[in-house]
């Protein structure tokens, strides 16, 4: 099993501060669309809408997932693989930290087919996943910046 967590400032002095309800529409966007924040997610199809969220299949690293995608709003994007090599939860997490800044963790808990848990296989996938999870976190609050404050006064396209 693969645990690994991030946790990463939003307004952290690089950009406009976000509200709580801009960052939570960027993390809504990225279910929705996520090969604008993930490039190893090539496709994306929602088959699904509920009340609170959807089921989507996607391509991931070139392999069919399944995902049902739960919000709990403005709080936390819930993750759910029901098809794939690589089953597990992945959570998108809003909160405060002790001054009432906002902070975005992302967590996942997954296991692979076919790799010795905890064998060299297994640990070198977790670092390529956990490094992609963070690149998409940041463009995710990136993102979301840029669409609350226009893409000029972000420093987009530098």
């Amino acid at each position: 099993m693969i645990e690994i967590e991030r946790t990463l400032t939003v307004n952290d002095g690089t950009g406009p501060d976000l509200t709580v309800d801009q960052m939570w529409d960027g993390l809504i966007d990225k279910a929705r669309n996520p090969m604008r924040y993930v490039p190893e997610i090539t496709a994306c199809t929602v088959t699904e809408e509920f009340d609170g969220g959807i089921v989507r299949d996607i391509i991931n690293f070139g392999k069919p997932v399944t995902e049902v995608v739960t919000w709990y709003p403005q709080r936390l994007v819930h993750f759910v693989r029901t098809r794939g090599e690589v089953m597990g939860t992945i959570d998108n997490d809003l909160q405060a930290d002790e001054q009432g800044g906002m902070q975005l963790t992302f967590r996942f808990r997954l296991a692979v087919r076919g790799m010795e848990p905890g064998g060299a296989e297994e640990h070198a996938f977790a670092q390529e996943m956990a490094t992609g999870y963070l690149n998409a976190v940041k463009t995710t609050i990136r993102m979301a910046r840029e669409k609350a404050h226009g893409a000029a006064s972000s420093g987009a396209g530098q």
